[in-house]
């Protein structure tokens, strides 16, 4: 019994000592364990018992390489049923199912490790871009207890990393944002093109300086319109405005020409208050068009006559001073026919007030002629009794 034992552990230590032997090992019918004497006739026999042995080896060494506690599955009668040929194929099986197992083993501790760091530098990352973005930058970054030192590891490489890349985003989009101002294609530098963050913050900055140009640009565009809108000129695009330009062009020569006709009405309801018949300006009288609203202007004001008699009432009333009704006192023409109407009052009233006073001047001197007619009388009556 100690005689097979020290075989046994001889045996293993010299197989575990050597290369890993292929999975797919099988004995050659050419080889020495052939030449020996064996209960089987057959290499396929052979073959079997090999399989047999070689797996069940197998089976007991990948439980152990994956404990990584060697011999583990062994007893004191391991291996005591076989002859020494049979436990060589056996623990050729142990070896290289130890390996195997140790190796699964490896696998999955690594695999588990670049987990916990891929979840702690998703966390960290995540918590570095709002720190970035409220200002509160952590410079030392303290390690969650309650997760593995890989997690920890992960989460302050994340962090770090948001914070590199969000400064690095900054200066994209400063750049994206010149560039912008310069040309109407964009063109990402290979340092912001490899990350999202970087090439979405050049690309902002691009697009937000793109945005600004064609807004001035359409500005432009609309002002020109509407100059050549309001002089009542033929539309004429300029070549340059496309898209939304020309459509910005045509958008202001719109406004342009609606506001020359607010003005020439306007125009012909000031001028019911200078003229008390209508007529045509000259600059109008080949513009059809226009002085269709300076006719419509003229005739639409209706507040000519209302106006005149007031004014006119007002300067007739004794002691009452000119005052323009509020209505109408941003409106010159207004202003100059009430004035006009107002003297006319005044006028009136003067002439009024100095035919009372002549009246009343020749009531008074027949009245004392009168008076002194009697006086007298009545003297000469009085001395023609005494006498």
């Amino acid at each position: 019994m100690k005689k097979k034992l020290a075989v046994i552990s001889t045996a293993c230590l010299l197989i575990l000592a050597s290369d890993p032997i292929p999975s797919n090992a099988t004995p050659d019918s050419s080889s020495d364990v052939l030449d020996q004497s064996t209960d089987v006739d057959t290499t396929e026999d052979v073959k079997a018992i090999f399989d047999s042995l070689y797996q069940e080896g197998y089976s007991l060494g990948e439980e152990d390489g994956y404990a990584e506690k060697k011999f583990e599955q062994f007893d004191q009668t391991t291996g005591l049923d076989k002859s020494s040929e049979e436990f060589t194929w056996f623990m050729m099986g142990y070896t290289v199912g130890y390996k195997k197992g140790q190796q699964q083993k490896e696998e999955e501790l690594k695999t588990e490790q670049e987990n916990e760091m891929a979840a702690g530098e998703e966390e960290g990352y995540q918590q570095g871009v709002l720190d970035y973005k409220h200002a509160t930058i952590q410079s030392e970054i303290d390690p969650f207890p309650s997760k593995s030192s890989d997690w920890n590891k992960g989460y302050v490489q994340g962090y770090k990393k948001a914070i590199s890349l969000m400064d690095l985003s900054v200066k994209a989009k400063k750049e994206g944002y010149d560039q912008g101002l310069e040309n109407d294609s964009m063109s990402v530098p290979s340092m912001y093109d490899d990350e999202d963050v970087t090439r979405q913050a050049f690309t902002e900055g691009f697009e937000t300086a793109q945005a600004e140009v064609l807004k001035q640009q359409k500005k432009q565009f609309e002002k020109q319109g509407y100059v050549q809108g309001y002089h009542d000129l033929s539309l004429e695009v300029p070549a340059e405005a496309e898209g939304e330009l020309q459509t910005a062009f045509e958008q202001g020569y719109e406004k342009g020409q609606k506001q020359k006709q607010k003005d020439v009405k306007a125009d012909g309801y000031d001028s019911a208050f200078t003229y008390q018949t209508y007529r045509a300006p000259k600059n109008l009288q080949d513009k059809p068009e226009l002085e269709k609203w300076y006719k419509a202007g003229f005739y639409s004001n209706k507040d000519v006559k209302p106006l005149q008699q007031k004014a006119y009432k007002d300067g007739w009333k004794l002691g009452k001073e000119m005052s323009v009704p509020k209505k109408y006192q941003q409106n010159k023409a207004a202003v100059a026919m009430y004035k006009k109407y107002f003297e006319q009052g005044q006028k009136k009233q003067d002439k009024t007030v100095s035919h009372i006073l002549l009246g009343s001047g020749i009531v008074l001197t027949l009245v004392v002629l009168i008076t002194l007619w009697r006086l007298r009388r009545r003297k000469n009556e009085e001395t023609t009794l005494d006498s």
